[in-house]
């Protein structure tokens, strides 16, 4: 107990700060006040501000996030694919074959290419993915299509490697955390609408939603080709 305690405090402090926090004019659990919200919403808006105000930050949200619409919809094709194949319950196999993929090309970029720039790195991985899908739609059987899966997924992980290192060097030292926040949660909110897409989708034949999928893919890396600098960037100090 006393490892946990900040310095110079004691068992008897602690007791005494619960027993006041146990009373009604001592609880130290209250609701942040207004000043709390204001700062929240300030530190806020400085990311939002900064992942627009950096390109690269900008190029990266936003060719991810539109790429996340595709890959929220994934599992939900899989299902459909794999029942479309006569074997309802693989629909995990196809995912599995993914996230193995994905395990692999992350292992191979960490091993083999760690001095590949990230800002090309993300357009060579959203495009890869975006073939290996569409590929996958055409497949002629079910293992073919789990092969190709598992090379959509060796360039999925990469791109996750590559978002996380673009944040890393060029978000401002200020809003980093708020940064990192703002893009994750986007991605999340882009999946679920991508998820809800692949559910009002599901009475087509499985092979076109995942050729849209693949197409998000395809146009999230020319957006981040669009939209990212052409001349090397400035890493935040």
């Amino acid at each position: 107990t006393a490892a946990a305690l900040p310095y110079g405090r004691t068992d008897e402090d602690a007791d005494a700060d619960t027993n006041e926090g146990a009373g009604g004019s001592g609880n130290r659990a209250t609701a942040p006040g207004p000043e709390s919200r204001t700062a929240l919403r300030a530190a806020l808006g400085a990311g939002l501000a900064a992942v627009w105000r950096v390109r690269e930050l900008r190029a990266v949200t936003a060719a991810t996030s539109l790429a996340f619409v595709g890959v929220g919809g994934l599992t939900t094709t899989a299902v459909l694919l794999a029942g479309d194949r006569g074997r309802p319950d693989a629909g995990g196999v196809l995912m599995t074959a993914l996230a193995l993929g994905a395990l692999a090309g992350s292992l191979a970029v960490a091993r083999w290419l760690r001095s590949f720039p990230a800002r090309h790195l993300v357009p060579f991985c959203l495009t890869g993915a975006g073939l290996g899908l569409a590929a996958a739609a055409a497949a002629p059987s079910f293992a073919v299509q789990t092969a190709l899966f598992a090379v959509a997924g060796v360039f999925e992980g990469p791109l996750l490697s590559a978002t996380l290192r673009i944040r890393a060097d060029h978000s401002p030292p200020g809003v980093r955390a708020q940064v990192f926040t703002i893009g994750a949660g986007l991605k999340i909110s882009a999946a679920a609408c991508g998820s809800a897409l692949a559910g009002a989708a599901a009475g087509l034949p499985p092979h076109l939603p995942l050729l849209g999928i693949a197409a998000l893919q395809l146009a999230a890396a020319g957006l981040h080709l669009l939209v990212r600098p052409r001349s090397r960037p400035v890493i935040a100090a």
